[in-house]
This record gives structure tokens, C-alpha cells and sequence, in this order.
């Protein structure tokens, strides 16, 4: 038996077929047994994609909106220049530093070198000690002004037998120089070891060794560094130290002075 295919189709008719609405449809044209068959491809409209040509890309690049990368190039050079400040203040550090540990001032030191003590008239209570007190700059292009303030104080034990001031003085680089410091006391109520030093007048020592404590505190200092640097401090000093005697011919015996800057 012949197989019959389905009926041929004009053009015509193709033309005048409506299109599918929303499906598309292969129509063969012709026999669908014979080789190189033809078809027409019908699409819906709602399925018709067209390629833009490309210089359309070109004006949608244009008019495409940078807020994002302008962000993210603001975000960038936030961080560079925190890293460049970060950087910065760590050379200052740095910097400070060095310039700290080559120019910090040192400590001025002092030692007593002399120790006199000045009798009262017979009708008077008063006594003065005068204290000859060595002081050394020991720093290298820097100068140290000693100025008026502070409280200075001699000690016998716990108990304090005068008071006085500081001197005024000024010493250059690796300058020393030899200070008066003048206390004032009263013979009356002195610790009786004191009172039979300050009697004491032979040639030979006939009571034991004083110690005695001299304490300098809140003393002003004026620390200048050429044109560049200036400190104002203030020292705490004292004085350890051992007298043969407090009588006519005074001796130093031993002594030891710390000074410590505030």
C-alpha cells in the first residue's frame, strides 16, 4: 500500500495562515519523506529578540551611572591617606624620641664641701650654719639656672635643727661652681648630741661623729638647650652626711647626695 504524506501547501496558503499566538511552529514545506526539505519558521512577535548594533554599547556606557566607582576611588584614597599620615606620625615619633634620649638633660649633682656653724651672742638664741655646697653641671652644651624657691632644710635624725633657701646661681656646660647656703636655727631645743657638738671647741674631738640630713625640695631649675629646647623642672635633693664635729674646725667625713629631677 502507498503511505500518503499531507497535502501539499501553496505559498498562499502559508501567507494567509495566521501565525501562532504564543507557541512557534515547524510547517514543512513540501513531502516531509523527501531529502532537503524546506521549512518556515513562524515567531510570535512577543518572542522577536533583536541585537543592538554596537555602537549603541558604546552609549550605554556613556550615560551608565559611576556612582559606584567613584565610591570605591574615594574609599582608596581615604585609606592612602591615612597610611601616609599613619606614617608620618611614626617618623615624628620617632624623631621625638631620638631627639629625647641624645638632648635629655641629666641630673645636676651637688656634695658638700664645708660645714660651719656661726655661734650666737651670749644673749641671743640664734644660729646660723653655713653650708658650702659643690654643685656640677655634668651636661654638654646645656646650662642650668638655679632659681630663687623651694624649701631647704637640715635634719638631725627626724628632727629638723634649721631652714633656709637655695642660692641663686646659674651654671653653663659642664660648668661647676661652689654655692653659700645659709640656715637659720635656735640653740634652744637642740638634740643634746647636737648641743655638746656645737660646744665642743678643743683642738681634739673629744664627741662622736654627727650625721646629719640636708634636704633640698621643689628646687626651680631652668634647663636651656642653645636656641632649640627649654625645660623647667624641679629637683629633689638630699644629702647624707657625717661631720666630726660642729665645733670650731668642722670635718667632712663622708657624705652621699642624690638628686632627682620632676
Amino acid at each position: 500500500m502507498e503511505e500518503r504524506g499531507p497535502p501539499a501547501t501553496s505559498a498562499d496558503d502559508v501567507k494567509d495562515d495566521p501565525a501562532p499566538a504564543s507557541e512557534t511552529q515547524l510547517v514543512p514545506y513540501g513531502p516531509i519523506d523527501r531529502p532537503n526539505e524546506t521549512y518556515v519558521i513562524h515567531f510570535p512577535k512577543d518572542q522577536i529578540y533583536r541585537v543592538p548594533p554596537p555602537e549603541n554599547a558604546i552609549i550605554v556606557e556613556k550615560h551608565r551611572p559611576v556612582t559606584k566607582k567613584k565610591s570605591s576611588v574615594r574609599r582608596h584614597w581615604c585609606l592612602a591617606l591615612l597610611v601616609i599620615l599613619l606614617v608620618l606620625f611614626f617618623i615624628a615619633g620617632i624623631t621625638v624620641l631620638i631627639w629625647y634620649l641624645v638632648v635629655s638633660p641629666k641630673d645636676p649633682t651637688f656634695s658638700i664641701t664645708q660645714v660651719n656653724v656661726m655661734k650666737p651672742a651670749s644673749n641671743d638664741s640664734d644660729l646660723g650654719y653655713e653650708i658650702s655646697l659643690k654643685a656640677v653641671n655634668p651636661n654638654d652644651k646645656m646650662s642650668i639656672r638655679f632659681n630663687d624657691g623651694g624649701g631647704t632644710s637640715l635634719l638631725y635624725g627626724q628632727k629638723g635643727i634649721a631652714k633656709g633657701k637655695f642660692s641663686h646661681d646659674e651654671l653653663d656646660d659642664d660648668e661647676s661652681d661652689v654655692l653659700k647656703l645659709v640656715l637659720n636655727g635656735t640653740i634652744t631645743a637642740l638634740p643634746s648630741d647636737v648641743q655638746e657638738s656645737i660646744e665642743d671647741t678643743s683642738s681634739n674631738t673629744t664627741t662622736s661623729p654627727l650625721s646629719l640630713n640636708l634636704k633640698m625640695s621643689d628646687l626651680p631649675l631652668h634647663i636651656k638647650y642653645g636656641f632649640f629646647k627649654n625645660w623647667d623642672k624641679k629637683a629633689e635633693v638630699e644629702c647624707n652626711f657625717k661631720v666630726d664635729t660642729l665645733g670650731s674646725t668642722t670635718k667632712v667625713l663622708e657624705q652621699d647626695c642624690d638628686t632627682t629631677l620632676k
